[in-house]
């Protein structure tokens, strides 16, 4: 575990970044989503766009790049108490042959950069030979993510929840034999030998979710990634059936005290140090692998990311809010996998996204964040074309799948708007999943609109 600052530090650290907020030369990033989204090999691409990929060619849509007034970035030093996000290894496993994805976070990291530009206009540009902006990108499990909404939650509330969700179709009978498990279960037995096989079930049941196509909301994430809290006793953590946890008994006392110790000293610290001090987010979104999953996977998939959106805080962010209490200002909801449907289909994707959002959406901008949806692939794993099909151009796909098949198809419509039943019992959506295109070092990664995504983000700063 991570040595705590010393006093002296934090004071140096927490006053070089109210400088750098109070003349706007300070951003904080958080890359948020659910997991298997691409929050890793998005935060790989914008990095490598930052540092190697930075021509007109590769970014049209990046005014400070196609005004030439780019003047480059670099990786910055962190404490070195903070676990570090592993770009090279990742960028190491798409220059192998063949490229593999990089693996998920395990851990939550940091990556520091440094973006050096001249000033477009003003005093700044007659006086100054450079601007520079520090870029802080914060990545975690997503997993981890996923615990927020705990916080505004009882226990006994956590587990009416938990076993409403267990009811879901897609969810039931994996969850039956932990349920007959509790329904068996001595209820003043708070001894360790009895919570921890308690603990253990609903650890395995949690992972049979965890590989569940559709089955997002897995709580608590902790369990699935304990990072450095491996062998804690508040991981002792279950839902009780509604009915137990509504009796006052051992095991029910004991449960509803590990979940108020996870929640003040896991979930909140987390949230505090992560997310409190964010100033812009962006928020991947996998909608291809849910329409796959079907009916089930997308009701789930937007509550989870409606609970998510309810822990975070959006607004301007003027000179006060930037120094004291800083907000959200920027948030961008981003359909990843765009390159897994032909081309033509991005903005029915872009609209689905919006509609899985619409409440998210309305709540960000009642607070006055800028919001932005679009359809990207932070790294690119196919290539679009056409064929002739009765003599006809037809729209295709070319690429590998990940058990290496080569394969060039045309994987499908999208749906503009959200499917409902009757249409996924009639329909099975089939979008293939894809190995990353070869790549050499020190080429930019192929992409659909980084650009856009980096002159949303970053355009305002580097003027």
């Amino acid at each position: 575990m991570p040595q705590p600052m010393s006093f002296f530090s934090k004071v140096q650290q927490q006053g070089r970044e109210l400088t750098g907020r109070a003349f706007n030369r300070h951003l904080r990033l958080g890359v948020t989503g659910l997991s298997g989204s691409g929050k890793t090999a998005f935060i790989t691409s914008l990095v490598q766009q930052l540092t190697q990929g930075d021509n007109a060619a590769n970014l049209p849509f990046f005014s400070v790049v196609r005004e030439q007034r780019y003047l480059g970035g670099r990786l910055a030093e962190q404490r070195l108490a903070v676990p570090r996000f592993p770009l090279e290894q990742n960028l190491q496993c798409l220059a192998q042959q063949p490229p593999v994805w990089p693996p998920s976070t395990r851990l939550w990291c940091q990556l520091n950069l440094q973006l050096r530009y001249k000033a477009s206009a003003g005093l700044r540009a007659q006086l100054q030979t450079h601007s520079e902006l520090a870029l802080q990108i914060v990545d975690y499990p997503g997993e981890w993510l996923l615990d927020l909404p705990m916080l505004d939650i009882s226990y006994a509330n956590w587990c009416e929840f938990s076993w409403q969700l267990f009811a879901k179709d897609h969810r039931q009978a994996k969850a039956e034999a932990f349920k007959q498990q509790l329904a068996a279960v001595n209820l003043h037995d708070d001894s360790e030998l009895a919570l921890q096989q308690l603990t253990d079930a609903y650890k395995q049941l949690l992972s049979q979710f965890h590989q569940t196509a559709g089955a997002y909301l897995n709580q608590p994430g902790r369990l699935l990634v304990p990072g450095e809290l491996a062998g804690a006793p508040m991981l002792q953590l279950f839902p009780l059936l509604p009915e137990q946890a509504a009796q006052d008994t051992a095991l029910s006392r004991k449960l509803a005290q590990h979940y108020q110790s996870y929640c003040q000293h896991v979930i909140k610290p987390f949230y505090q140090q992560h997310f409190a001090a964010l100033d812009r987010q962006v928020i991947l979104v996998d909608c291809l692998s849910a329409l796959n999953a079907g009916y089930a996977a997308m009701t789930e998939l937007q509550q989870a990311l409606r609970l998510i959106l309810q822990s975070f805080h959006y607004g301007p962010s003027g000179l006060l809010n930037r120094l004291f209490k800083p907000r959200i200002d920027k948030v961008l909801f981003a359909a990843s996998k765009a390159d897994h449907v032909t081309p033509e289909q991005h903005k029915a994707l872009t609209l689905l996204l919006q509609q899985l959002l619409q409440q998210p959406l309305k709540h960000s901008q009642y607070q006055a964040a800028t919001t932005e949806a679009m359809a990207i692939a932070a790294i690119r794993a196919s290539s679009s074309g056409f064929v002739q099909v009765e003599g006809l151009p037809q729209p295709c796909l070319s690429g590998t799948d990940v058990e290496g098949k080569a394969m060039t198809y045309f994987p499908g419509e999208v749906p503009a708007t959200l499917p409902d039943a009757s249409l996924f019992s009639r329909h099975q959506f089939s979008f293939a999943n894809f190995r990353p295109l070869p790549w050499q070092e020190h080429q930019p990664l192929p992409h659909v609109r980084m650009d856009h995504v980096l002159q949303f983000l970053l355009g305002d700063k580097l003027r």
